[in-house]
């Protein structure tokens, strides 16, 4: 009784083991595509104010407005190599009247003397924009977002792209050899 078993065709084990690699790539693409999304996200913010800061610049107009409340907001603090920081948002709200007749109120993070020079009920400068009010600036505005978170999400978003692109990198550099 000879019995006779089918061989492997040699096409199926080539296609396990690229069902194998399926995973990793697939792993590896969300990785990168996670961190080029945090990346992202995290700069958006810095190039809306760097393009804020130049719409102001050229085609911005000035308006008297008046500090309505001064806030000042606690976060907590971060310690690094031994230094320790206070993180506090110090904050305005204010109101102006536009050339145009029109009242806008408006909040905004300004830097710590800024904060303190500034006075509720006493006039403020705003600069805006006249077809967009509200997006407008007054002195000692910073940023929305942080250096320090900034640094963190650019590392993290940074990280996620890496160790994904290299996964992909090495699954695909692996196929061609494999052929």
């Amino acid at each position: 009784m000879n019995r006779q078993y089918p061989m492997a065709h040699p096409k199926s084990s080539s296609r396990q083991s690229g069902q194998k690699r399926g995973l990793p790539l697939a792993f590896g693409g969300m990785f990168a595509l996670a961190g080029l999304s945090i990346l992202s996200a995290s700069w958006l913010a810095v190039w809306n104010d760097a393009r804020h800061r130049r719409l102001l610049a050229a085609e911005g107009s000035l308006a008297s407005g008046m500090v309505l409340t001064k806030s000042r907001v606690h976060g907590g603090s971060v310690t690094v190599l031994g230094y320790t920081k206070e993180l506090v948002d110090y904050s305005v709200r204010y109101r102006f009247t536009t050339h145009a007749g029109r009242k806008v109120d408006s909040t905004a993070k300004v830097d710590p003397e800024e904060w303190g020079v500034l006075e509720e009920r006493k006039p403020i400068k705003v600069r805006y924009l006249p077809e967009h009010p509200e997006t407008n600036h007054i002195p000692g505005q910073v940023a929305n977002q942080r250096g320090t978170t900034l640094m963190i999400f650019t590392a993290i978003g940074a990280g996620f792209a890496l160790v994904g692109g290299l996964i992909v990198f090495i699954m695909l550099r692996s196929d061609k050899t494999l052929r």
